[in-house]
């Protein structure tokens, strides 16, 4: 029987109703570790019984990674309370750079979960691609970054991967998140460009280069239970991440084209059972080849999405993931209270941010009545690194189909905040 769920990170677990905090907090004990600068939303102060703050390393990626030791010792005390019945724990994680960690936990204490095989497909996007393509599915051309190659050679090295590739060649790392450090690479220059980046990062990152997929992106974002879907929702993106770095909003609009949809939905189904994944939720990233019209994968997380994934499936189908991801790791009566109904007359983006001190912010050019949670105001100094930097939240909805694609692709145009740039400081 579980009686302790310890929640590793309170990012996205911040996006929790209080109904299943109060639910799981009413039949289990709930521990939730943190870094010791996070600031808790008060719905998780609340409905917490126990916060142990931990450090963090800041330089191994996009948020300060939780310290393994302290988290550990964490773990080894919640097991003891319980008389080291390892049925009675369980782990639970929603963030990108920590689902490892968590994998790691579950494999020393012997807790029921993911598993550290599972999680690495999903983690490491060489791993992941070298994985999906083994049965059949299509990937970008892709090879693991040669750092010394690139630091002693690099002339050389962009001609090698340039004739093996194409241009332009994509740079990411391969375990980040957000689109951080992703570089698009279309010459010499730029390649020098990314080349200086990776050698200057902080973050002691793996990379990799893939070819470049000419094409509309979809995300297919799926709840799985015992192997089964029991939810997909099928989006259009109105950019890539790395667009939003780049200073356009990234929108998300339901799928109408029904063929399409199902087409989305078997690859989908497809790269998650070559994968093994379970139980939990996935994030999958598409691309669909613009002159050849098939579907090519391009990543998936064993997780629900980021940024503005939650609440959009909430409004438009009635589904909190992260609700239907806590009962289902407490295996909580609730879980079958998780019914989706698909309303697909929302559009939300994510704001993006452009570097300099922020003189004004703009308001949409769409007909649909509309809401915006601004995260940042006039007079702020901001910048733009990866999707954890955002202007604001975009939501709207109309139940015209036509009116709602029109304002989706009014967005493409769409500028939030006027920004000055910021003169370098004298020497």
């Amino acid at each position: 029987m579980i009686k302790t769920i310890v929640f590793l990170t309170p990012h996205y677990l911040n996006f929790a109703s209080e109904i299943a905090l109060q639910t799981l907090g009413r039949d289990y004990r709930t521990v939730l570790i943190a870094y010791h600068a996070d600031v808790l939303p008060a719905v998780l102060e609340r409905n917490v019984a126990k916060v142990a703050r931990v450090d963090a390393d800041p330089h191994r990626n996009i948020r300060p990674l939780l310290d393994e030791a302290q988290c550990h010792a964490i773990v080894s005390d919640e097991l003891r309370a319980v008389g080291g019945d390892t049925s009675a724990v369980r782990i639970f994680c929603q963030e990108e750079c920590h689902v490892q960690l968590a994998a790691q936990l579950r494999g020393v204490f012997g807790l029921e979960g993911d598993t550290q095989a599972i999680v690495a497909n999903f983690r490491d996007k060489v791993l992941m691609k070298h994985a999906v393509s083994r049965h059949g599915i299509r990937v970008p051309g892709f090879v693991p970054l040669d750092q010394s190659r690139l630091a002693k050679e690099p002339q050389a090295y962009y001609r090698e991967l340039a004739e093996r590739l194409g241009l332009p060649l994509v740079l990411k790392p391969v375990n980040a998140a957000g689109s951080f450090e992703v570089s698009i690479i279309g010459n010499e220059a730029e390649f020098t460009r990314a080349r200086e980046q990776v050698m200057a990062s902080p973050f002691h990152f793996d990379y990799e280069v893939d070819e470049f997929i000419d094409g509309a992106m979809f995300q297919c974002d799926s709840f799985v239970v015992d192997g089964e879907i029991r939810y997909c929702g099928v989006l259009e993106l109105g950019c890539t991440n790395f667009d939003f770095v780049q200073g356009k909003p990234l929108s998300v609009i339901p799928v109408a084209d029904p063929v399409l949809k199902a087409t989305l939905e078997a690859f989908n189904r497809d790269v998650i059972a070559a994968l093994n994944f379970r139980n939990g939720s996935t994030h999958h990233e598409v691309f669909v080849d613009r002159r050849r019209g098939y579907p090519v994968f391009l990543e998936i997380a064993a997780r629900v999405p980021g940024g503005i994934g939650v609440p959009y499936h909430e409004k438009n189908s009635d589904i909190n993931l992260i609700d239907a991801n806590l009962y289902l790791v407490a295996g909580a009566a609730a879980l079958e209270q998780i019914r989706p109904r698909e309303k697909n007359n929302v559009v939300s983006a994510l704001l993006p941010l452009r570097k300099g001190r922020i003189s004004q912010l703009n308001e949409p050019p769409i007909a649909s009545a509309y809401s915006i949670d601004w995260k940042v105001a006039p007079g702020m100094v901001v910048d733009s690194r990866s999707l954890a930097d955002t202007a604001g939240i975009l939501t709207f909805c109309n139940d015209d189909p036509t009116v709602l694609r029109a304002d989706f692709d009014a967005l493409q145009h769409y500028v939030p905040t006027q920004v000055e740039t910021l003169e370098p400081l004298s020497a």
